[in-house]
Formats: C-alpha cells, sequence, structure tokens
C-alpha cells in the first residue's frame, strides 16, 4: 500500500470517526445504528497504520494486490449494510401497515359510533 493511500485512509477513517461522533451528540443517529460505522473507521484506522495486515491477507486470499483487496473489503461492507438497511426497511413497512390497520380500525370505530349517536337521537 502506498504512502498517499495510507494517508487517504487514515483521513478517511478519522474523519468518518469524527462524523459519527458529532452525528450522535447531536442526536441524529441512533448509537446502536452508528456501532458499525465506529467499528469500520477503526479497522480502517489500523489497517492504514499497520499496512502490513491487508498485505498479508490478500497475499495469503491470494489477492493479486493489496488495493484489490481493500476495494473487496469495501464492496463487502457496502453490502453488510445494504443488507441491514433492507431488513430495517421491511421492519419499517411492517410497522408501517400495523399501524394503518389500527388506524383505519379507529377511524371506522369512531364512524359508527357517530353513525349510532344520530340514529339514536
Amino acid at each position: 500500500m502506498s504512502l498517499l493511500q495510507r494517508c487517504v485512509f487514515i483521513f478517511a477513517s478519522l474523519f468518518t470517526f469524527a462524523f459519527i461522533i458529532k452525528k450522535i451528540t447531536r442526536n441524529n443517529l441512533a448509537i446502536s445504528d452508528s456501532i458499525v460505522w465506529i467499528l469500520w473507521s477503526i479497522f480502517l484506522l489500523i489497517i492504514s497504520i499497520f499496512p502490513q495486515i491487508p498485505t498479508f491477507i490478500s497475499n495469503v486470499l491470494g489477492f493479486m494486490s493489496v488495493s484489490n483487496f481493500i476495494f473487496t473489503m469495501f464492496i463487502f461492507f457496502m453490502y453488510i449494510m445494504l443488507f441491514y438497511q433492507t431488513i430495517y426497511i421491511s421492519q419499517l413497512k411492517g410497522k408501517n401497515r400495523d399501524l394503518v390497520q389500527k388506524l383505519s380500525i379507529k377511524d371506522y370505530q369512531e364512524y359508527l359510533d357517530k353513525k349510532k349517536n344520530k340514529n339514536s337521537r
């Protein structure tokens, strides 16, 4: 890994870490949702400071270059994040459906009560 790549990764990891902490302190991001991003920035910082780690792993796994291994890690990380976002969206859709159904039942009950009150007068 070249010195320029290492510097870019160090800057990116520190920027990501600071950005996530800032979002947490302003209550724009839940801590549970930010843990993965914090761990990712720490991991990126570690492999930037110690380039022997990704070099060793890329050699063991048979990558032609360390850059290919790093890009593969990024793609894998984004794939995992996409999967978790898909799960979260599915859960929100289910909650939204349940909420709409409950609200519809409540509105229908109120409509029946009003209709019943008009007929009883």
